[in-house]
């Protein structure tokens, strides 16, 4: 039988789409509950009397995106090699994977916390928010910040288990924390009137707790498969990992600067027009966050394939994985479509922000059938650890389309901007494809 019949047999295997469900369903609703933990801090400072506060937090929400997104290479790294390395039957280096991650992790929370003044002033200057709005950005960075290590060691740990095939335990992981961090904000900042000093307290206490709770979990997996683990470095087995993670930080970075640019141009046009935009960008959060769900199953389900060189299996991950995700982007897409005004409305009571972000609510509402190809292509490359294919799409998508784009389109104000952001995950995704259609060609995947 060749490989296009075993591929269609088991696009046709109910238990096929039971398996990527296994691995997807969990991540979708912990990514999910991150989302809308992101739209109760939203509601939450949206409520109060002046768009700076809201304003303030969209600041600092970039800084925080170019430090932790920045370093989102430990989670992405690490669930490639260790989906690799458990599909070959590797025990001792599924050990040394998280040994190894760990380290890097808590090395660059430490950096973090050593630099965060200078990082704070450089950011904020780059951003050139309303004085008010800086400020109450610096407000919230200075406390959240002390949450680094916690907040990078839960992100190796859920790469771990999820290169483990295990989407339960990150689910948990992912999902728990976020119903404390609601609890707290609601008691700190409503409860206890502390406002954006108690959104940042809410976000210090649930980092180490996650970091608890996830150090709990890896032990339990331990018990479950026995797994040598040593804290013996050797440098052999970091190499992998770091040349991966390079990559992968180069990629992440572009993406990040494309956010930040996107917040500091709507940043030049008001403390107004940066609230609706940061309104909006949660609902294009929420969408990334649930298709990630099956880019996160992609990544252990690829890893898995090729560590065990079954291309058929391979590829027929490859077809469920798009399949599932172009579904769920059209239910987002009609979702925001006839639900947006709603929504907006949840977020935000101030007139005036009702009104604006309603004016570009469009482009929210066409974005999930545009970036879904982005989300697949990433969780078939961190699988299958082409970092450098992901840094190179990356790199085009910013540099020769986003940047470009927006020049020209420049006369169209914050539409423009959000045509030029959308042409941008357009971009992503062609390249990534261009690049699958290649290396599957030259078997370089399998």
């Amino acid at each position: 039988m060749n490989i296009k019949s075993v591929v269609l047999r088991r696009m046709r295997d109910r238990a096929a789409h039971r398996g990527i469900w296994a691995l997807a369903a969990p991540m979708m609703l912990s990514n999910i509950s991150i989302a809308v933990l992101g739209l109760i801090d939203t509601a939450v400072i949206g409520h109060l009397d002046h768009p700076s506060y809201l304003a303030g937090i969209a600041l600092a929400t970039v800084l925080f995106d170019f430090l932790y997104w920045g370093v989102t290479f430990l989670r992405m790294g690490t669930t490639g090699v260790v989906a690799q390395v458990y599909g070959s039957d590797n025990a001792s280096q599924v050990g040394a994977t998280l040994r190894d991650a760990l380290a890097v992790g808590l090395a660059i929370a430490l950096v973090m916390l050593l630099a965060r003044h200078e990082i704070l002033d450089f950011g904020l200057g780059l951003l050139d928010g309303s004085v008010s709005a800086t400020k109450h950005a610096g407000q919230f960075f200075e406390i959240k910040i002390w949450g680094a290590p916690g907040v990078l060691t839960t992100m190796v740990i859920i790469g771990w288990l999820i290169g483990m095939q295990n989407g339960r335990a990150a689910m948990v992981l992912a999902a728990v924390p976020c119903l404390l961090h609601a609890g707290l904000d609601l008691l700190l900042v409503v409860g206890l009137e502390l406002g954006i000093e108690g959104a940042a307290l809410a976000s210090l206490i649930t980092a180490y707790f996650s970091a608890a709770l996830g150090v709990w979990l890896v032990r339990i997996e331990f018990r479950r498969r026995p797994t040598p683990f040593t804290f013996r470095w050797k440098w052999r087995s970091m190499r992998r990992l770091l040349s991966l993670n390079w990559n992968i930080m180069l990629r992440t970075l572009c993406l990040i600067a494309t956010f930040a640019f996107f917040t500091r141009r709507g940043a030049s046009w008001g403390d107004t027009t940066l609230a609706a935009n940061a309104i909006l960008l949660n609902f294009q959060m929420l969408t990334a966050l649930a298709l990630d769900g099956f880019a996160n199953a992609l990544e252990a389900l690829v890893g898995l394939s090729i560590g065990a060189s079954d291309r058929a299996r391979f590829l027929a991950s490859v077809a469920l994985g798009m399949f599932w995700s172009l579904l769920f982007a059209l239910l987002f897409v009609g979702l925001y479509a006839f639900g947006g005004s709603s929504l907006i409305a949840l977020l935000t009571d101030i007139p005036a922000l009702r009104v604006e972000a309603g004016r570009f609510m469009v482009w929210a509402a066409i974005s999930p059938i545009v970036s879904v190809w982005c989300f697949v292509f990433d969780g078939i490359f961190i699988g299958a650890t082409k970092g450098r294919e992901m840094r190179n799409s990356m790199v085009f998508a910013t540099f020769v389309v986003f940047l470009p784009a927006w020049y020209l389109l420049q006369p169209f104000g914050n539409h423009g901007l959000w045509m030029a952001f959308l042409m941008f995950f357009a971009a992503r995704g062609v390249s990534m494809a261009w690049y699958f259609v290649k290396l599957d060609r030259n078997r370089e995947f399998v």
